[in-house]
Parts: C-alpha cells; structure tokens; sequence
C-alpha cells in the first residue's frame, strides 16, 4: 500500500490531467493561460503585503508564491488548487522572524534560517501524513474551529496593519513590525491611539482608498485584477499629486527590490536550549495544522466551484505535496505556503482547467515581477496595508458565522473561543486548547439543534406576461443553398405544422459583386430558394403559412442579416449550423445581441420532434418570460411537462448537513414564489435544483441527462464587453450546445457595461474569499 502510494505521489501525468484531451488541448491551455494571467497579476500585491507582514522583504513573498505553485501543482492532488502566502500564515511567521530576529537579538538570515528548519521538518511530517494516508483525519477538524480560527487571524491581520495605513514615519518603533505576535496586539493598539498626532492624513487616504478600490472592481468581475490596479493608482497618485506629503513607501523600509529571486538560503539551528527544542515543536506543528487544513479546505472548495465530475482531489497525495512545498520553497529565499482559497477561486472563474493554470501563474508571475522590481519600491506603504485590510475583511465571512451559531450552542461557543483566544494568547495556543476542549466535550454537549422546515406544495397559476407566448409573428430563416439547408428546413416546417409562426422568409446573401444584381439574376436565386422550401412544406402547410424569399448582397452576412431582421421587423432568427463549425454559432451569439429578435439555432443531426423541455432559471423577470414561453411551446407541441433547472452555488466552506437542507428548502419556497406570478398555460412545471458554480457547464449536463430536445432561455442581448468581461450564460450555452436553443429576447433588450452592472447591482456582490 505505501509503495503504491509512493508510486502514485510521484506520477506527474495522473488524473489530475484527465480534461487535457487531443480533441480539446489547444482550447483547455488557452483557458488555462488566461486563468494564469489573471492569478498572476491578482497575487504580486497579495504577495508582498502577505510576506512585509510577516516580517519578510517584498521579493521573498512574489518567490515564494511562484515557486509554492509549481511544486504544489507538480505533487499535489488537486487539480485546481493555486498555491502560494496565506493569512493564516500571517502571525504564526511574523510572532518567530520578531523571536529570532533583531527584536529579539538575533540577525535577519538567522531568523529565516530557523524558518527554513522548522518548515522542512514541518514539510517532512506533512510527507509521511500523505505516505501514511493520514490525510481524511484532516477533515475531522470540526468547522466551529475553522471558522474561529480564521475569525481570529482576521482580526490579527487588520490591527496588527494598521501602523501602514496610518502613515506613521517611526511605526517600526512604534507599532509594529517588531512586536512579538503572542499578546502584541492590545499593546500595538495602545500605542496607535497614544501618537494619534503622528497620523498623515494622505496615507489614511491613500490606504483606504486601496481597499475600496480593490474591494468593489473585484464585486464587478474576477477577470479584473483589482489589486494590481489598486496598487498601480495608488502609487502614482502618491508619487505625482502626493509626492511631497511624507508618504512611506516601500523602498524607505525595504531599499531596492532585487529581480533576482532565486537565492538558496539554507537552514539555520540556534544553539540548543529547551526554549529553543519547544519553539522547533511549536512552530514545525503549526506549520503542519495551517498546511494540511487549509489545502484540504481548499482542494475540496476547488472541487465543487470547478464542479469537476470526475476524479476528486486526493488528501494524501495532497499531503506529500505540501509537505515538498514547505521543504523546497523556504530553500530558495520562500517560506511556507499552501493553497489559497481566494485565488483558487479566480482560477477557476477565470477558466482553470488543468494544472497547466499553475505553472503558467508561477511563470507570468515571476516574468512581470521581474520587469516591475525596480517600480516596486515605490509602492505606498498605506497601499499594501489597504491590500491587507481587504484581505482581513474578506475573512470574514457572515454565511459561515451564521451557520456555525445555528448549528448549536456548543459549536458556536467553541468558534467564539478560538476567535477571541487566537488575537489573544497565540495561533497554537488558541486552537489546540479548542481542540482539546473539543475532544473532552463533543461527546456529552454536540447535539445539532433540530429545524423544521415546512416545505410548501408548487402551484401555477397566476396572470399572463405576454401577449401570445410560444408563436412568433414573422420568422426569418438564413439559407445557404447548399445541402446544409436540408434539415433546417425539415425543421421549420415542423414548427410552421405545429403553428409556431404563419410567417416565414428564407433569406440568402450573396458575396458582392462587381456589376450589381440584374432583376432576372433575383428571380432565378428566388425561385431556386422556393423550389427547395416547397420539398419540405407540403401544400396544405403552404396554403396556410405566407412563405417568401430574399436575396441580399453583402460583403458582411451578418450586417445583411442584421439589417434585413430589422427592417422586416422579424421576431425570430431560425439558424442552422454545423456541430463542428464556430462561425454559424458566433454569427447566432451576434444576431442574439444586436437585433431586437429571438434567436432559435438547431444544430446539424438535430431530431425534428419535440418531447423534452428545459428551461434555465434565474428568478429573473427575463426567466419568467422564457418560462412562458416555454410552456407555451410545450402545449402547442401536445406535451404536458416541461423542466424548470435552477443553478445555485453555495461558496461556505462550512457545509453542516442541517445547512445543505436548509439551502434546498429555500430552494424550494424561491421557486413557488416565482411561479406564482407565470401562466403556466396549464403545464407542469418540474424543478430540477443543481449545485453548480459552473451555469452553462450543468445545464448542458442536465439536459443531456435528461435528454432534452430543446433549451429555452432569455438573452438581454449583453454586449461584447459585458460578455467577456462578466461573462453570459445564454452566449455559452449558444456556443456549446448540442441540441437546439431558443434564446427569448427579453423585450428586445440590448444592454450595455454601465446599464448591465446596475441592473446587477455590482456593489452588493461578494468577491472571492480569502483564506
């Protein structure tokens, strides 16, 4: 079994790699690429402000993220995990750089040095937890202390910062950076309001603009690097509009940052004293608790925002390859790492698929530091004590707070304890004595408190939204004239049976010509176009439906369509396309954005019977009136069920199973409110409820499981930059799917940037968590 395991921990190309195929790899490495980038330029600031407040130099925290991932990415068993500084690592390495540095009469190297030591034997015990497949008890941690613990770090982190933001010319002295962690806060605190009169007032500025900044770009999408930005605005404002107001800044504490990151620094063991063996213990098992319950954490965080269906991470291998990232990385000028949940979150939100996202975040990362090192310097101190006040509040996280305080009085009290003791005696101490009181107690006092929740029975009745949902006035339908157009016009002429449309035009465009189009040239491509309608619509269906032809020249197809659509007030564009052909499906995204009408596209092998229903739902208005419209489809096509998929994504790292219940039962009671407002058409509506960070990713899987014929759901015909920058379901599932899609134009809607973040209400988002 160990050799197995040994074998396995050393296997590079394992399951991990199991979404990099021949048919997808150019796709996956560049979702992967831009996953990375964004990581990258997202983690420099993090990095340094992570590693000053340990008491290390800016450079040693862009190293060690770098490094941290490639190993971690190379040996450990997530296929998604970012590695690199975490908070929780904050005041566990600050408290033993103040012990064994200068503050505490040692020298800078020798306080590394001692780091390096106790990482490694922290690294080497971590390995043998993997060997030994120890890894599952790390998930017997009970949450209540999880959440105590990072409650407690948070409230570490913000007043132990807050001399940076403050501005304060000697705050080494003064405040902070100095002061051993273990009971150093209440007098840091004491300090800060005793020189209130040695505050710059432009720092505070420059500090708290940092942290608003990067706070509410990252609420409008992961894909913007908020703190970069932050940083960057910061530091020129600082150095232009403030250049003479006395602001700190990194090079007046750090001098220059070097670009040559790689330095080895071996271990270093002071003289041996039972001070010195006790600090090893300490220091090496706290070590081994942050490493092995934060990348569990993480790694099984990763799993279910990724919504990866296949192969889950594996705790031991996971283990081993924590264990190899805090013996190699503190070697070479690093210091312990492990997986971070916030950046593993834009990873996967920027598209991560495969480790690959790793490597290309250690390779950029280091690249653009290198290029930027001589800038770096010149970064406000205020601005990296903003950065790590959003860190410390985006610990925080009420949803679990919340939870723990439910689930009974004996956890919450347990998390309240580690909160308080943690900022108050010292990381180890705070929870190994929750732990114990944990063991001693659980048995007699850890009784979940029992909720009943009173599911309620889903009705349908309610008032019409539109006038005559499920039929479409005129219906435009693009044509090729080539064998392509057979089974599009197969299908249409089911929908004209089954009375979606009584109006259809066959649209073709030609490519511009040097002459223009002579008016018997028109007729012929005209009659051309009837002739091959009139095999697929029989005569009665002919004598009830208005049929006609059009032929356009055009160097653009789609500007043609766009015109033609607009100017004959169409309300539907039937589109065929190829499985294996993007250009159709982007042509169908544009028509969807920029034309006031409704967009079916059915691809190639498509069965013209209708038996299966599926629509998406937001709780939308526009998600009420593809609901609509829906169950009007399904009763003109003789069917009496139609399914109703709402996607919902819960992002506790806490999950008691009384919690999970609870989530469905609102579920449940969300649904019967939005329907209560919908005309059904007498349809019954099943809902289907799945968890899923991923929309477009588990409803393709729905509906294959499900074996729908038909998607609809509404479009407000988002813009390019919208689409790209927040992204859009609609356009996805339009690029992606292999049975037909209507995309209901939700009352010809086109909305822009600005208009689309206020109907979303950007500011009330949450961003990424931090660990």
């Amino acid at each position: 079994m160990i050799l197995q395991r040994l074998k396995l921990f050393n296997t590079f190309f394992d399951s991990r790699w199991e979404d990099l195929t021949r048919e997808t790899w150019i796709q996956t490495t560049y979702r992967d690429f831009s996953a990375g980038l964004i990581v990258a330029l997202t983690a420099i600031p993090m990095a340094m402000g992570f590693s000053m407040a340990m008491g290390l130099r800016p450079e040693q925290g862009i190293i060690a993220g770098a490094l941290a991932c490639a190993v971690g990415r190379t040996w450990g068993g997530s296929k998604y995990q970012v590695y690199g500084p975490t908070a929780a690592f904050i005041p566990l390495i600050a408290g033993l750089m103040a012990k064994y540095g200068e503050a505490g009469g040692g020298t800078f190297p020798e306080a590394h040095g001692f780091l390096v030591l106790v990482s490694i034997i922290a690294g080497v015990i971590l390995m043998l937890m993997g060997v030994f497949g120890l890894g599952k008890y790390a998930k017997l941690v009970p949450n209540s202390i999880v959440v105590g613990f990072t409650v407690g770090i948070a409230a570490v982190i913000a007043l132990t910062n807050v001399e940076d933001i403050l501005g304060l010319e000697n705050f080494k002295d003064l405040l902070g950076q100095d002061e051993d962690i273990k009971g150093g806060i209440l007098h840091n605190i004491t300090l800060a309001f005793s020189n209130l009169d040695k505050i710059n007032g432009w720092s505070v500025l420059i500090g708290l603009g940092t942290f608003v900044l990067t706070k509410y770009l990252l609420r409008v999408s992961v894909f913007i690097p908020a703190p970069l930005i932050a940083i960057a605005t910061s530091t020129v404002v600082a150095a232009t509009l403030l250049g003479d107001k006395g602001i700190i800044v990194v090079g007046d504490i750090y001098g220059s940052i070097p670009n040559h990151f790689f330095v080895f620094t071996p271990p270093v063991l002071p003289g041996m004293t039972s001070g010195v063996i006790i600090d090893i213990i300490y220091f090496a098992l706290a070590i081994v608790f942050v490493s092995g319950v934060e990348s569990l954490l993480c790694s099984s965080m990763a799993d279910r925002l990724a919504d990866n269906r296949k192969t889950p991470f594996n705790p031991d291998k996971e283990f081993w390859g924590q264990g190899l990232v805090q013996i190699i990385v503190p070697l070479v000028n690093g210091f312990p790492c492990t997986g971070a949940l916030a950046r593993t979150a834009t990873s996967i939100k920027a598209g991560a698929v495969t480790p690959l996202a790793g490597y290309f975040k250690a390779i950029l990362k280091l690249a653009l530091a290198y290029y930027i090192a001589s800038y770096l310097e010149l970064v406000p101190m205020a601005c990296i004590g903003g950065i790590l006040l959003w860190v410390a509040s985006n610990m925080f996280k009420p949803a679990e707070i919340k939870e723990v305080l439910k689930h009974n009085k004996f956890h919450a009290s347990l998390m309240l304890y580690t909160a308080i003791m943690v900022p108050m005696t010292d990381f180890l101490t705070g929870v190994l004595s929750a732990l114990i009181l944990y063991a001693v107690l659980f048995k007699f006092l850890d009784k979940p408190v029992k909720r009943e929740e009173h599911l309620v029975e889903i009705t349908g009745e309610a008032q019409k939204i539109m006038a005559s949902p499920g039929q479409f006035n005129c219906v435009t339908v693009p044509l090729s004239m080539t064998d392509e157009d057979a089974e599009l016009l197969h299908y249409a002429s089911t929908l004209a049976a089954h009375d979606i449309a009584k109006e259809f035009r066959f649209v073709h465009v030609i490519p511009p010509q040097k002459q223009p189009m002579r008016p018997k040239q028109e007729e012929s491509i005209k009659r051309r176009i009837y002739d091959e309608v009139e095999k697929y619509f029989d005569a009665a269906a002919i004598e009830e439906v208005t049929l006609s032809a059009h032929v356009m020249s055009g160097a653009s197809r789609l500007d043609k369509l766009i015109e033609y659509t607009v100017t004959s007030n169409s309300d539907l564009i039937l589109l065929g396309h190829r499985k294996s052909r993007t250009g159709q499906r982007s042509l169908g995204r544009r028509l969807a954005m920029v034309t006031n009408a409704s967009v079916w596209m059915v691809p190639e092998d498509t069965a013209r019977d209708i038996k299966r229903i599926m629509v998406p739902i937001d709780f939308s208005q526009p998600s009420a009136d593809s609901l609509s419209q829906a169950t009007a489809l399904a009763k003109l096509h003789g069917l009496s069920e139609i399914t109703a998929v709402h996607v919902y994504f819960d992002d506790s790292t806490v999950r008691y199973e009384e919690h999970i219940s609870e989530i469905k039962w609102h579920e449940v009671h969300a649904f019967e409110e939005f329907l209560s407002s919908i005309d059904t058409h007498g349809i019954t509506i099943k809902p289907d409820f799945v968890e899923s960070s991923i929309p477009a990713k588990a409803i393709l899987r729905r509906a294959k499981e499900l074996e729908a014929d038909l998607i609809v759901m509404s479009t407000r015909g988002h813009s390019n930059a919208v689409t790209i920058l927040l992204g859009s379901v609609t356009s996805e599932l339009m690029a992606d799917s292999p049975i037909p899609i209507v995309a209901i134009k939700h009352f010809g809607d086109k909305l822009g940037l600005f208009d689309t973040l206020i109907a979303n209400r950007f500011w009330e988002h949450s961003e990424p968590k931090t660990s």
